[in-house]
Formats: structure tokens, C-alpha cells, sequence
């Protein structure tokens, strides 16, 4: 079967991405394709060939009828982020004994991980900002127990993506700013009436001197690193949690992404460095590999490899 027509060639990242589910289309799924080579046919997307289990097909399905959260692409396009995550995750999901033991590969203070919800959309009184299709929402919200308590995580996938998503009035936004108490500096909270700035100062997780001074550092793409970190903070401070932790899910070799750059930036603005992780895909799939005892796990992680990891 034909595995073109190509979208990216050359030998960046997301061409080699498009290479690696176009090769596992043709010979492994053996199903046609749409416009380009990576994006299913109609009938590979109600088959729900995008997902590698029947049960990660079925929980797209089911969070896809809440409403707000699951798209047309996440069954059509293979290097779909949103389709990594549920291919990813919703076996871990499955089965509390191989995701704790997962989980406590990655943060050693998880003792077991207690529940994982998929394109998590908070209370529109977190933030306000709930409207339609817009609003901050998270690709995964963990619930995990440790010794001392229990630890929420909040994890975004990104797969080819090049950048975090950006703060939306960054390009009328003033550089010549002082961030202060009020707020009234921000263009969210004045023009939209969002409450981001008001719980991170509910939570207290940035440096005073990041508050003391002028130029909002979340105007980039630092933004969506910042707003995810809150609602951890905020999720865990609702739920009676201990521990807080913001983490990326990413390719490694994704260099145009840069996610563990932006990590480490984000990382020094914040008190506790700590409460911000990186996942990278490649170390994931290893730590899953080593923890699977089933047949049928062996199945599911065998066709991870192979549309995910090492690109």
C-alpha cells in the first residue's frame, strides 16, 4: 500500500515523525489514507485505527461525548498529541499496578497512583475563563498517594508541536510593565476578567523577585508552562493534596520544541524548582517496558515503540 502523498520531508523531526506513522500505517495497520500519508481514511477513523488499544479508542470516544476536549483530528491525524496521550496513558490508566509502578519510576514519593483523568477541564471558577472551546485544561490530571499524603500531577503530551501555546495578547501587551498585587497590569485580568495572576498569588509559587519586577515573563511560551503549573497548585490545594507537580510529556529529539530549555526557565522563576518535571517520551516507554509482565501489554507497548520511540 502506497504510503504517500508526503506533508514534511527532509530529515527534521516531524518529518521523521510523518515517516515513522506513515511506515507503521503501510505495514503494520495495512489502511488507507486521506490528504496525506499520516491522516487516516474515513473508515481507518471510525474503525479507530489512531489508537494502538480498543480500550484508549473507546475512552476518546466516550471523553469526546463531554463536550469540550477531544477533536476530529485526534482520529484522523497520526501525529495527533492528543491520540500519543490516549495510546499512551489510558492502558496505564487500566491497570493501578503498572501505572504506580510507572509513576514511581518517574517520582519516587508516589506510593500508588489512584486515578488519571483525560483533558482534564477544571471548575470555570478556577480561572474564569471557561467559554466555548477556550479555557486552560490539562491532557492528563493524576491523583497519586505517597507516605505523607497525596499528589496531584498535571501532565500536557506534545508530540511535533514546535512551541507551547502563548499568552494571546502578547503582541499588545506592554514590555514596559510592573507586575504588582492588583493585577491590574495584566491584560486578562482587565480586559477578560481571568484569574490567573489572582491564584498564583493564592498558591505563592513564584520567586519575590520575579513580582518585584518589570516585563511579564509569561508573554511567550512560558505561558502555558505557568497556567498548567497553577492549576496543579490550585487542584491540589481544593483536593486537600500535599504535593503539587507540573510535568511535559515529549519526544527528546523533538529539538525545535525545546521543551526541557523552557523547563529550566520556567524552573527558575518558581520557589520550588522541583514542582516542574520533564517526561521524555524515549525514558517512558523504556520505564513501561521494564515494568509490563502480560502478553497482551507486550502487545500494547510493542506498538508504542514502534510509532514512538526513538525518531
Amino acid at each position: 500500500m502506497e504510503s504517500r502523498p508526503i506533508y514534511t520531508s527532509g530529515k527534521s523531526f516531524r518529518a521523521r515523525a510523518e515517516a515513522r506513522q506513515r511506515q507503521y500505517r503501510t505495514e503494520v495497520l495495512k489502511v488507507g489514507y486521506s490528504k496525506y500519508g499520516h491522516l487516516l481514511n474515513e473508515e481507518a477513523q471510525q474503525n479507530g485505527d489512531n489508537f494502538i488499544t480498543s480500550i484508549a479508542f473507546e475512552t476518546a470516544i466516550e471523553r469526546q461525548k463531554q463536550g469540550k476536549g477531544v477533536a476530529k483530528r485526534t482520529f484522523e491525524n497520526m501525529l495527533s498529541s492528543q491520540a500519543m496521550c490516549f495510546n499512551i496513558f489510558v492502558p496505564l490508566a487500566k491497570n493501578t499496578e503498572l501505572s504506580s509502578a510507572v509513576f514511581r519510576q518517574i517520582l519516587p514519593a508516589v506510593k500508588t497512583v489512584d486515578s488519571i483523568q483525560f483533558e482534564y477541564t477544571p471548575p470555570n471558577d478556577i480561572f474564569n475563563d471557561q467559554q466555548g472551546d477556550s479555557g486552560v485544561d490539562c491532557d492528563l490530571l493524576v491523583k497519586c498517594s505517597t507516605d505523607n499524603g497525596s499528589m496531584i500531577i498535571v501532565i500536557e503530551t506534545k508530540f511535533v508541536e514546535s512551541e507551547f501555546s502563548c499568552c494571546g495578547f502578547k503582541s499588545i501587551c506592554s514590555k514596559d510593565i510592573t507586575i504588582n498585587k492588583q493585577n491590574n497590569f495584566c491584560l486578562y485580568t482587565t480586559h477578560k476578567g481571568y484569574l490567573y495572576w489572582e491564584r498564583t498569588q493564592e498558591v505563592q509559587i513564584l520567586q519575590q523577585s520575579l513580582l518585584d519586577s518589570k516585563e511579564c515573563p509569561f508573554r511567550g511560551q512560558l505561558w502555558q508552562l505557568w497556567v498548567n503549573h497553577v492549576l496543579a497548585h490550585i487542584e491540589a490545594k481544593r483536593q486537600k493534596s500535599l504535593y503539587a507537580i507540573f510535568a511535559v510529556c515529549a519526544p527528546e529529539n523533538n529539538n525545535r520544541l525545546k521543551a526541557v530549555k523552557k523547563i529550566e526557565d520556567f524552573q527558575k522563576l518558581l520557589i520550588n524548582p522541583d514542582s516542574v518535571i520533564n517526561i521524555g517520551i524515549n525514558n517512558l516507554l523504556s520505564i513501561i517496558g521494564h515494568e509490563i509482565r502480560t502478553s497482551s501489554d507486550k502487545e500494547w507497548h510493542k506498538n508504542l515503540l514502534l510509532r514512538y520511540f526513538k525518531i
